[in-house]
């Protein structure tokens, strides 16, 4: 009786860890062709395969696929803005090959074919200028968990240091543009990254969400620091 009450409490353990790993929510809203939210889908599905492994040990699933899918974790849970429009569709196809992937590595766990149609499940990659859309229109703030991404650094016009003197690294009028309409006059010294601070600072007031970019160490540093990080 004891052995059987052990594993139960185990099976809900690994039952509720599932759900967890389900109930997660990204935003990387400078997603590129979607290398983070592919990265973590990835690594979440890899959780999740485990906990069903352990769940199942060796026995063979009997029954249909219709009536029987063990998998949680959906691409549904990721949400990425981009503003280059061939970007999107690589982002998309990413999380649709990563799916098809992981779900091959699924039915070689409960050793039987289940369903799937690429493409039916819905990849929510919006095309648009990150600085200027409504992130909660993407994904509401209590929806989501975690913020991250690899945002554009591109240097402000008075970095004089030969790595950002020449023209394809200074921003253009439309990136000035977008950190005014963040910082005001205030902004003139600051990396073109740092507006994804600002902006995801504003997204997070009364939150638990947690952020996370790369970014260089500019921005805590020198004249940017006090514009930033008042």
């Amino acid at each position: 009786i004891e052995a059987i009450a052990v594993k139960k409490t185990r099976e809900n353990k690994l039952a509720d860890f599932q759900k967890k790993l389900a109930s997660l929510t990204f935003l990387d809203p400078a997603c590129g062709s979607g290398n983070f939210l592919t990265e973590t889908y990835l690594s979440l599905r890899r959780l999740e395969n485990k906990a069903v492994m352990l769940r199942l040990g060796e026995q063979i699933v009997m029954g249909d696929a219709a009536d029987f899918n063990p998998i949680q974790v959906s691409i549904g849970q990721f949400y990425g803005i981009e503003i280059n429009d061939f970007a999107v569709t690589v982002a998309k196809t990413a999380l649709w090959i990563a799916e098809s992937q992981m779900m091959k590595e699924t039915e070689e766990i409960v050793h039987m074919h289940l369903d799937f149609l690429p493409l039916t499940s819905y990849a929510n990659i919006v095309e648009g200028n990150a600085l200027r859309v409504d992130w909660e229109a993407i994904v509401p703030k209590d929806k989501l968990n975690y913020i991250m991404g690899n945002p554009p650094f591109v240097a402000n016009t008075g970095r004089v240091d030969k790595e950002h003197s020449s023209s394809a690294g200074i921003q253009s009028s439309t990136q000035k543009e977008d950190k005014d309409t963040l910082f005001g006059k205030a902004g003139g010294v600051l990396d073109y990254v740092a507006c994804w601070f600002k902006k995801a600072a504003n997204y997070m007031i009364k939150t638990n969400i947690k952020a996370a970019f790369v970014s260089t160490d500019s921005i805590c540093q020198g004249q940017q620091v006090e514009p930033l990080w008042k």
